[in-house]
C-alpha cells in the first residue's frame, strides 16, 4: 500500500527529480572508488529509470547531467563537448 499521497507541487516534480537523479549520478560515478557508493548509485538509477520513460528523455537527461557536472568541475570552456 502506498502510504504517501502523490503531489505535484512544481507541476515539473518528475523533471526535476529526474535531473537531481541524472547529476547526482553522474557526480557520484567520478568518485574515486574507495568513496563510490555503487549501492545508491544503482538505486538512484534504477529510481530514474522508473521515473523517465523514454529512452531518448533519458538520454537527454543524462547528457545534460554530464555537461552541466564538467561546467561545475572543468569550468565552462569544457562543458559543451
Amino acid at each position: 500500500m502506498d502510504t504517501m499521497a502523490k503531489r505535484d507541487i512544481t507541476r515539473r516534480d518528475e523533471f526535476i527529480m529526474a535531473e537531481a537523479l541524472a547529476f547526482a549520478i553522474a557526480a557520484l560515478g567520478r568518485l574515486p572508488l574507495e568513496l563510490r557508493p555503487d549501492n545508491n548509485i544503482d538505486d538512484m538509477k534504477r529510481l530514474l529509470d522508473e521515473l523517465v520513460k523514454s529512452p531518448g528523455a533519458l538520454a537527454d537527461a543524462q547528457k545534460t547531467a554530464r555537461r552541466r557536472l564538467r561546467a561545475l568541475l572543468d569550468g565552462p570552456r569544457n562543458a559543451e563537448s
